[in-house]
């Protein structure tokens, strides 16, 4: 195992340890912002099964959600999405929990198109296709009214996202620019590294020379610097314990506390974007190595443990972490999520592409939720509100139409998805997949018919239109044998003002919905 030197950073890092920090939605009087996510279904169970049932349970300050701009731009914003790590729902959670809101934006692609598109390196359609999506995507997160964290390519240096330094820089500067010129002052940009202790080849060695500087935006971007934090100092007592030697760069405390450094000498604070004791289940009380068995392509054998031996071990050094460092950690975002139900994190022999989670949801043991209440109950963190204010997502449709983009799809997100085409009216059309499933648009306008622009690739496609919730008509449309060539039929139906139109798929397996006429009202 090579070993970083921090004393040499930590020094350089002490050396402004003392001048204030300054940044956007810096919690005041040293404390710390406690955030938790990472999917709305995570959070809608952590509500139920502990705010709601323990009224004086401190209530996280915000709750972590994820997006992107890539294949289905701002997915999960307007309509649920499930990509098998959990439902992403919006408009569900921000009108759930009250407080703060921590927006993970993915942006890797092979081809680095949404970097260049940010960057203003691809082509000029492409770049305004990109741009003008990010400028909604900034204007629905201002109008949420919420102090909000945008983890911008979070996990930057992690080679599972194969970003380009210099790209992933500019589109970072561009998007910080884009927030000020939309006045949106309520978000802060986060710059995040993946903190990742493996031996990795260069521009994602976190121990390289210079690393933190290759990927830097610069001061005048980055409004606090985010960490990942999976591993403390006992992992490789567990969760690294199977790891060859040779394949650990260094310690993942190394890695931190020069990440820490580096924040120090810019004067940003941190937040601990992503938390959680990967490789131990709370419910099971196991505890297993991270890392896939080569012999079966799945989980290792894991080993009993007790609570308090999960508490020591990640629990206990991870709150010392953020107790030791108040002065440049100002927010940690903890991940409760149950990793063995989700599908993307789900480790079986075979099928174990993002190694071995487990439970990391502190209800499933009594002793680790009494433990985490009383520190959460410890004046240093600031808790959230349990009044919420009621949200609604912004509809970005153009006059005298209601884009299938923005409407909802009230069954769930494995029912259909809004996607990027440039086939469609504004670059993006949506999709339902599930028979019985509906996309349901609001405040449609006063009309004396309804003109639906859609496509399917299948026969025997029939759709029911409700208004108002309310049965009106029955239609079959059609096979245009192209997911691309676009229809146009007349629904003769009545629509009164302020209405809500919802399309039910009766049959059939997928139709694309452009978008209806009339508009909004």
């Amino acid at each position: 195992m090579l070993a970083l030197t921090p004393s040499a950073q930590a020094a350089s890092g002490d050396a402004g340890r003392h001048r204030p920090l300054a940044a956007r939605n810096l919690p005041s009087g040293d404390r710390v912002l406690f955030y938790l996510g990472q999917d709305s279904t995570t959070l809608a169970d952590y509500k139920a099964s502990v705010l709601d049932r323990d009224r004086d349970f401190p209530v996280p300050a915000g709750v972590t959600l994820y997006t992107n701009l890539v294949g289905a731009p701002m997915s999960g914003m307007f309509q649920p999405t499930d990509y098998g790590a959990g439902e992403n729902d919006f408009p569900a959670t921000i009108n759930s929990y009250g407080g703060g809101l921590a927006v993970g934006l993915f942006l890797s692609d092979p081809a680095q198109t949404p970097l260049k598109a940010l960057a203003g390196t691809a082509d000029t359609a492409t770049t305004a296709r990109y741009r003008r999506w990010l400028d909604e995507f900034i204007t629905y997160l201002d109008r949420t009214d919420r102090e909000v964290f945008l983890r911008i390519g979070y996990e930057f240096d992690g080679a599972w996202n194969a970003y380009e330094p210099e790209l992933y820089k500019q589109a970072y500067r561009y998007i910080a620019r884009r927030i000020d010129q939309l006045h949106a002052r309520r978000i802060a940009t986060v710059w995040q590294t993946a903190a990742w202790p493996r031996v990795e080849a260069e521009p994602y060695a976190s121990t390289a020379a210079g690393h933190w500087d290759q990927w830097y935006p610069g001061d005048e971007y980055v409004d606090w610097a985010g960490l990942s934090h999976f591993y403390g100092t006992a992992f490789d007592r567990y969760q690294w314990g199977c790891e060859d030697p040779g394949k650990i760069a260094a310690t993942p405390a190394a890695v931190q506390d020069s990440f820490l450094a580096f924040a120090r000498r810019h004067r940003k604070p941190v937040f601990v974007s992503e938390s959680a004791p990967q490789g131990f289940d709370l419910g099971k009380l196991t505890a297993g190595c991270i890392f896939v068995d080569p012999a079966t392509g799945g989980p290792r054998a894991t080993v009993p443990v007790t609570a308090e031996q999960i508490w020591d071990t990640w629990y206990a050094p991870y709150f010392r972490f953020i107790e030791r460092n108040r002065d440049i950690v100002r927010g940690v975002a903890y991940i409760n999520t149950n990793w063995s139900s989700q599908s993307m994190w789900n480790c079986q022999p075979g099928a174990c592409a993002n190694g071995y989670w487990g439970d990391s949801r502190v209800q499933a043991n009594p002793t680790v939720l009494a433990r985490f209440r009383a520190e959460l109950s410890k004046r240093i963190y600031v808790q959230g509100p349990r009044r919420v204010a009621a949200f609604e997502p912004p509809d970005f449709s153009g006059a005298g139409r209601s884009e299938a983009e923005y409407a909802d799809l009230p069954q769930g997100g494995t029912t259909g998805i809004a996607i990027a085409d440039t086939t469609a009216s504004n670059d993006r059309t949506a999709l339902v997949y599930a028979n019985g499933a509906s996309m349901q648009f609001d405040h449609v306008a006063r009309g004396g018919g309804i003109d639906l622009r859609y496509a399917t690739v299948t026969d025997n496609v029939n759709l029911t239109v409700l208004v108002n919730g309310v049965e009106r008509h029955r239609l079959a449309l059609p096979n245009r044998g192209s997911a691309t060539a676009w229809a146009t039929v007349t629904i003769p139906v009545a629509v009164p003002r302020d209405a809500t139109v919802t399309l039910r798929l009766d049959s059939g397996d997928v139709v694309w919905i452009d978008y209806i006429t009339p508009g909004q009202r």
